[in-house]
C-alpha cells in the first residue's frame, strides 16, 4: 500500500478546524460528505456478527484512507477536471426501486440475509459480477437492466463491517420518511394501499418484503436517489486481487498482474479479502481514472449525508468517520438513521448521561503512526480533544432526543448547532420515559431556533405522558417542517400543542396522537392559524375524543393541497358537523378521511366535499359504523378530476342496493376514474 499519507480524516479534520476557527459564521451550502467504512472482512468468514470492527484496522480501510488523504493533500492541477469527473461520479448512484431489485434478487436467492456483511456483499456479489468488463456495479447487467447509474441526491454514509441490509434499511426509512415500528408492524405507514395485507414488511429473521415494497410504494419515493461507494466505485482499479501487506513487494511488482489474479497471495501464502481474475491495474492518486480523491467533490453535489447507524453504533467508531461527521455538519444536512434499534448498554448510558462514543482519543485508526498525527491535529483545535469529544457526542445524543448536555457546548462548536436546518429525535429506545422535560431542557429549542425542519418520534413510550417540553417549540419561527409522533403513550393533555399556532411558516405538520389517552383537543384550535399549510396529517384514533368542534378551524387553511384526518377506530365521535369546514379547501388534491368504528351516523356534512373540484384523490373510511343514509356522498360526481376514490363501507348499516345506486351515480358521472368501493 503506497504511503500516501495522512488518512481521510485528516482533511475532515482541517475543514472542522475552519470551521471552528472561523470568526464568522459560514454560509450554509447543500452539500454533505461521505463517512463510508470502506473495510472488510476476512476472506474465510462467511457469517461475520452484525457490525462488530475487529480491534484491528483492516487493510481495505486503511487503503481507503491513505488514498482519500492523498487525493486531497496532493489535488492534480486541474481542479476542474476533478470535479467534473466527481460530477460524473455523482451520475453512479441508485434509485430505491434498483435497492429493492437487488435486495429481492440476491435475498431471494440466499446470498444476503439479515448477518451478511457489506464487505461479504462487495467481495462475493459486486466484485464477481463486475469482473468480466472491469467496472463499477452500476454499469453491471443488473444494474443496467434497471436503467444503470443515477444522479444522486444523497450519500449514505456506512460501515462495511456491518450488515448489509442494516444500510438498506436505514436507506428504506430515509426515502419513506417512515418510523422503525412501520417495517414490523403489519399495517402499511399510508391508509391508501396495502397490497401485503397486515403482515410485517420485515419478518423476524429480517427478511424485507421487497416485492411488495416495489408494487405498493409510490413511484416518487422509488425515484429517490441515493450515492454508496461500494456501487459507484470501480473495485477493480481499486482493491480487487490486492494483497495489502505484499503489494509492494519487488516479486508483486514485476508482474502486479499475476500477482492480482491469484489466491491465496503468492508472496505471503494468505488468501486475499477480496480475490479476484480480472488482474486489472489499481490506479493510484493523482491517475486521471482514479475515484477514492473524488469523494470530496461528490459530497459537494448532494443534499445531505444519511448517516446508517447500527445497534452497536460501530458504523461511528473509526476515527476518520466521527471526524467526517463534524464536517458534514458545516455546511448541509446529517441525518442519522437507526433502523434497528440500540443496543441495551448503549440505552443504559443513555439514561445515565453518559457519552455514547469513548474520547476520539480510543477510536481506532489504520496504524499507531496515523492515529497519533490524527490525534495531534485535533489537539489543536480550540478545546482540543475535551472540546471535540464533547460536539461530536452532543450531535449523536441530540439525534435521540436527548438534549441534556446540549448546554455545554460553546465557542464554534455551538455555532454550528445553532445553525443546524434539520433535526430528527428517535426517542423510542426511552421505555421508561414519563416526562419530555427528561431529556429536553427548557432552553432546548431556544438553541435550535434556526430549525427548519424538525421531526420527534416518541412513538410506543409506554409511560410517556407529560409533553409540556414541546411548548418551547413555539420558537422554532423559522419552521415548514415539523412532525411529533406520540402514538401509543399514556397523553393525555396536549395542551403544549396549543402554541403550535405561532408557527406560521410552517408548510406541512404532521401530529400522530393515535392509541394515547388524548379526550379533549381544543388545543387544536390553533392550527387554523397555520395559513401557510400546504400539508396535514392529524391522527386522533384510538383514542377517547369525542368532541371535534375544534377541527372547524381547518377551514382557514385555504392553501391545502393535501390533508389526512384519522378520526375512527374506538373513538367517541358521533358528530361530524365541524367537518363542513372541508367545503372550504378549494386547493386539495388529495384527502383521506376515516372515520372507521366511530359512533357517526349522519354524514350529511360530507356533502361539502363537492365543492373540492380539485381533487385528484379521495379515500373516506366507514367501515363499522352505524351510517345508513350516503345520500350526501352523491356530491361525489362533481368532482371531474378525480382519478382514484377509495370508498369503505363495509360492516356499515347501508343497504347493497343503496351501495349499487352511489357506483353507478359515480362511475356514470366519472367514467375513467378508478374507484375501490367495499
Amino acid at each position: 500500500m503506497p504511503d500516501a499519507s495522512r488518512g481521510a480524516v485528516e482533511a475532515a479534520l482541517a475543514a472542522l478546524a475552519t470551521e471552528l476557527q472561523s470568526q464568522a459564521p459560514q454560509p450554509a451550502a447543500a452539500t454533505a460528505t461521505s463517512s463510508s467504512d470502506r473495510g472488510n472482512a476476512p476472506a474465510a468468514s462467511s457469517s461475520s456478527s452484525t457490525g462488530m470492527l475487529e480491534a484491528s484496522c483492516d487493510a481495505t480501510q486503511a487503503s481507503r484512507e491513505a488514498a482519500f488523504a492523498s487525493g486531497s493533500d496532493s489535488m492534480p492541477a486541474s481542479h476542474g477536471d476533478k470535479q467534473k469527473a466527481a460530477k460524473k461520479l455523482q451520475e453512479k448512484g441508485f434509485d430505491l426501486r434498483q435497492l429493492l431489485h437487488f435486495c429481492q434478487k440476491y435475498q431471494g436467492a440466499g446470498r444476503i440475509t439479515s448477518t451478511t456483511t457489506t464487505a461479504e456483499v462487495v467481495r462475493d456479489i459486486i466484485i464477481p459480477e463486475t469482473a468480466d468488463a472491469g467496472v463499477h456495479y452500476m454499469a453491471s447487467e443488473f444494474m443496467t437492466s434497471l436503467g444503470g447509474g443515477k444522479l444522486a441526491k444523497r450519500l449514505g454514509s456506512h460501515a462495511w463491517k456491518a450488515p448489509f441490509m442494516n444500510t438498506l434499511l436505514n436507506i428504506l426509512l430515509d426515502a419513506t420518511e417512515w418510523q422503525r415500528r412501520d417495517l414490523t408492524s403489519g399495517e402499511f405507514p399510508t391508509s391508501e394501499k396495502e397490497p401485503w395485507g397486515n403482515l410485517p414488511l420485515l419478518d423476524v429473521n429480517g427478511k424485507l418484503r421487497a416485492a411488495d415494497l416495489l408494487q405498493g410504494l409510490d413511484k416518487a419515493i422509488l425515484d429517490k436517489t441515493y450515492w454508496l461507494c461500494v456501487f459507484a466505485v470501480n473495485e477493480h482499479a481499486a482493491i480487487c486481487g490486492t494483497c495489502w501487506t505484499c503489494s509492494q513487494d519487488e516479486k508483486w511488482t514485476k508482474d502486479p498482474k499475476t500477482h492480482l489474479q491469484a489466491d491465496p497471495c503468492l508472496v505471503c501464502h494468505k488468501e486475499k479479502h477480496n480475490p479476484c481474475k480480472c488482474g486489472m491495474k489499481k490506479t493510484e492518486p493523482g491517475d486521471e481514472s482514479h475515484e477514492i480523491d473524488l469523494f470530496d467533490f461528490v459530497v459537494g453535489f448532494v443534499d445531505a449525508l444519511v448517516v446508517c447507524l447500527d445497534p452497536k453504533l460501530e458504523a461511528i467508531r473509526r476515527v476518520w468517520c466521527v471526524a467526517e461527521v463534524g464536517r458534514a455538519l458545516k455546511a448541509g444536512t446529517v441525518y442519522f438513521r437507526l433502523a434497528q434499534g440500540l443496543a441495551a448498554d448503549l440505552v443504559e448510558k443513555l439514561w445515565q448521561g453518559e457519552d455514547l462514543l469513548e474520547t476520539v482519543e480510543k477510536c481506532q485508526a489504520t496504524s499507531d503512526a496515523d492515529r497519533e498525527r490524527i490525534l495531534k491535529n485535533i489537539q489543536e483545535l480550540p478545546g482540543g480533544v475535551a472540546a471535540y469529544d464533547a460536539f461530536v457526542n452532543r450531535l449523536l445524543v441530540l439525534s435521540l432526543g436527548n438534549a441534556r448536555k446540549l448546554h455545554e457546548l460553546n465557542g464554534k462548536g455551538l455555532d454550528a448547532v445553532r445553525r443546524m436546518k434539520a433535526l430528527e429525535m428517535d426517542v423510542t429506545w426511552a421505555k421508561d420515559l414519563i416526562s419530555t422535560q427528561e431529556l429536553l431542557p427548557e432552553d432546548t429549542f431556544s438553541i435550535l431556533s434556526q430549525l427548519e425542519s424538525f421531526k420527534m418520534d416518541c412513538g410506543g413510550l409506554g409511560e410517556l405522558s407529560d409533553i409540556s417540553a414541546l411548548k418551547g417549540l413555539e420558537t422554532l419561527l423559522r419552521l415548514k417542517e415539523l412532525s411529533l409522533v406520540l402514538r401509543t403513550t399514556k397523553v393525555a393533555d396536549i395542551a403544549a400543542l396549543s402554541r403550535l399556532g405561532k408557527l406560521t411558516s410552517l408548510l406541512k405538520l404532521n401530529l400522530d396522537l393515535c392509541d394515547t389517552q388524548v379526550v379533549d383537543i381544543a388545543a387544536f384550535s390553533c392550527l387554523g392559524k397555520l395559513t401557510s399549510l400546504l400539508e396535514l396529517t392529524l391522527d386522533l384514533s384510538v383514542t377517547q375524543v369525542a368532541d371535534i368542534t375544534a377541527l372547524s378551524c381547518l377551514g382557514n387553511l385555504t392553501s391545502l393541497t393535501e390533508l389526512i384526518l384519522k378520526l375512527g377506530y374506538k373513538t367517541k365521535v358521533a358528530d361530524i358537523a365541524a367537518l363542513s369546514c372541508l367545503g372550504k379547501l378549494t386547493s386539495l388534491l388529495k384527502l383521506s378521511l376515516d372515520l372507521s368504528s366511530t359512533q357517526v351516523e349522519d354524514i350529511s356534512a360530507l356533502s361539502c366535499l363537492g365543492k373540492l373540484t380539485s381533487l385528484l384523490k379521495l379515500g373516506l373510511g366507514h367501515y363499522n359504523t352505524r351510517v345508513a343514509d350516503i345520500t350526501a356522498l352523491s356530491c361525489l360526481g362533481n368532482l371531474t378530476l378525480l382519478t382514484e376514490l377509495i370508498l369503505d363501507l363495509s360492516y356499515s348499516k347501508v343497504s347493497l342496493e343503496d351501495k349499487q345506486a352511489l357506483w353507478c351515480q359515480i362511475t356514470t358521472a366519472l367514467p375513467n376514474l378508478t374507484i375501490d368501493m367495499q
